[in-house]
């Protein structure tokens, strides 16, 4: 049993409504993420079970369940709810990983649009039980011929460049031996020493003025769409 039995306004009763955003019988669960380090995680920080209250909230909009969820899910994954969102803390969290020989991409937080997915449908849940009747087709989960179930999201989990990718460990230089420049290319922020700076292999910069006449400087994005990384194992 995963369904709570006592009173709005009770503090267990908070308590219970993240056991349905940590993932129950009904909702799915975090990868790596326990039942108990989530309830831990909110019996600590007071500001993240007046969070969960929201789920308590019949009248709550999408745009508050889903914030609330997104904020949740960053203290979980260790981040800061007020200067980070799920997608930002994603990306740093696989640029850490990423100089480990092996690593788990499930293990990374989820991606903002999932988590939001994932933050109606445990709104849905937490309403069931408190008996507040909800269309279900309205908190993100669709018909089947074999009956409810929740959607997908339509994002893809990360560029596919990041997904096959070569980095290098190399403590000094980045000459010869170097796997990015074995690979034919250039170092970056996913290499474990140099991070595409201090080495004679690094990122290129390109300037304004270097772009072609007409033609605008290229675009200078979080994630090099170039990045290759060796020695991970996904």
């Amino acid at each position: 049993m995963c369904g709570p039995s006592l009173t709005p306004g009770n503090h267990y009763f908070q308590t219970q409504s993240a056991t349905a955003i940590s993932g129950c019988d009904i909702t799915s669960a975090l990868f790596g993420q326990s039942k108990n380090k989530f309830i831990s995680l909110f019996l600590k920080h007071e500001e993240l079970l007046n969070r969960a209250a929201t789920f308590l909230n019949p009248q709550a909009t999408t745009e508050q369940v889903t914030e609330a969820g997104e904020n949740v899910l960053v203290a979980l994954y260790g981040g800061d709810p007020a200067t980070q969102n799920l997608d930002e803390l994603r990306y740093h969290s696989f640029v850490k990983a990423a100089a480990k020989t092996k690593f788990n991409l499930a293990r990374l937080p989820p991606t903002t649009d999932a988590a939001q997915m994932h933050a109606m449908r445990s709104y849905h849940q937490v309403q069931t039980w408190l008996g507040n009747e909800k269309d279900p087709l309205k908190w993100d989960w669709m018909h089947t011929p074999s009956g409810l179930f929740p959607k997908k999201s339509e994002k893809d989990p990360a560029p596919k460049s990041l997904l096959q990718c070569i980095s290098c460990t190399c403590k000094k230089g980045c000459t010869n031996a170097c796997g990015c420049r074995k690979a034919g290319l250039h170092c970056s922020l996913l290499c474990k020493h140099c991070i595409g700076k201090s080495c004679e292999n690094p990122m290129p910069v390109i300037l304004d003025n270097e772009s072609e006449e007409g033609d605008p400087p290229a675009p200078i994005d979080m994630v090099d769409e170039q990045l290759e990384c060796e020695d991970i194992e996904l």
